[in-house]
């Protein structure tokens, strides 16, 4: 059965969801809440989730939003493609279940999603879900290739397609599904607030510290 990874920046006022262009203790708010679903959600899927935590002396502000059973452990330095491969090769020592890679900006990706990744690495080496900003929201890896984390030009709109890229030279299988959007800029965000709108038990705590914001 694969595993869940999820990248997760501490909530820590003016270091995260800056380009939401909310007050500062709100966006970390929302922040507190986007771990608190993403890692939820995870955990009602899958037996294995575990988060890798940034910046390493703030893991004391992450471990109290995760669900119990989580594992808690802190990215290494360096780019966003060198931390998901270390953290990666970290679960892959442990054991050689497919692993899920994840950030906390997309809480209310669907299961459907989570579940066909899961499934394909059963024949694909990866799996991915691009983002409909050019990245992605969602890895799967069978084993962690290095080759998908080089190359990339990260927090672009080539990321998605230098992945692929970068999967065709190293002759990796790749499946592809989706997209799906990340909560990144104001527009996002008003997506993701009309979608918990219409449904917002896909995202309850997040749901919740917006309804908030808007009071």
């Amino acid at each position: 059965m694969a595993r869940v990874l999820v990248m997760a920046k501490a909530p820590v006022p003016g270091t995260v969801k800056t380009r939401l262009r909310l007050p500062s203790e709100d966006a970390a708010r929302l922040q507190e809440a986007l771990i608190r679903d993403t890692t939820a959600r995870a955990r009602s899927l899958f037996a294995d989730v575990s988060v890798a935590g940034a910046p390493p002396d703030r893991l004391e502000l992450i471990e109290p939003l995760l669900p119990d059973g989580v594992e808690l452990f802190a990215q290494i330095n360096g780019d966003l493609g060198e931390k998901m491969l270390a953290a990666a090769r970290r679960l892959f020592e442990a054991s050689p279940e497919p692993v899920l890679v994840l950030g906390t900006d997309v809480p209310t990706l669907p299961v459907d999603f989570l579940l066909e990744a899961a499934g394909a690495l059963e024949a694909h080496d990866a799996a991915v879900v691009p983002s409909v900003d050019g990245g992605y929201v969602l890895l799967g890896l069978r084993k962690p290739h290095a080759a998908l984390f080089t190359g990339v030009e990260w927090s672009t709109e080539a990321v998605y397609e230098q992945t692929l890229a970068q999967a065709g030279k190293a002759g990796l299988s790749v499946h592809r599904q989706g997209p799906w959007y990340d909560v990144d800029t104001p527009e996002d965000l008003l997506r993701l607030r009309k979608e918990l709108a219409r449904g917002p038990q896909a995202a309850p705590h997040t749901g919740t510290v917006l309804e908030n914001l808007r009071a």
